[in-house]
């Protein structure tokens, strides 16, 4: 039971960071402030790894039961949710550079 709660409470918190990152990307896109979405980049980079490590610890099912004394079986919404981060990583990085001013 436990680890069926982790495990939604995490893909929930991976939906909702991933939804305001998309809001503030579009906003800070849109206002040309594209320098803080490195910031957001870099978060994600971070979330991505976390993510990552967490999938491999509930796709096995020793792991499990060793951490969190039962064991879930998941599907493929994690792997999609990496996805999703990973192309949401590389627009933010295209979207995030900034143009050099030409020199007079």
């Amino acid at each position: 039971m436990v680890a069926t709660i982790l495990y939604w409470a995490v893909v929930c918190a991976l939906i909702g960071w991933g939804a305001w990152n998309i809001v503030f990307s579009a906003i800070y896109v849109h206002n040309h402030e594209n320098g803080n979405l490195w910031f957001f980049a870099i978060l994600n980079v971070l979330t991505v790894l976390f993510t990552v490590i967490f999938s491999v610890v509930m796709s096995n099912t020793a792991w499990q039961k060793f951490w969190l004394v039962d064991s879930v079986t998941n599907g493929p919404l994690l792997f999609y949710i990496i996805i999703a981060y990973v192309v949401l990583i590389v627009l933010q990085l295209i979207l995030g550079r900034e143009k050099k001013i030409a020199k007079a």
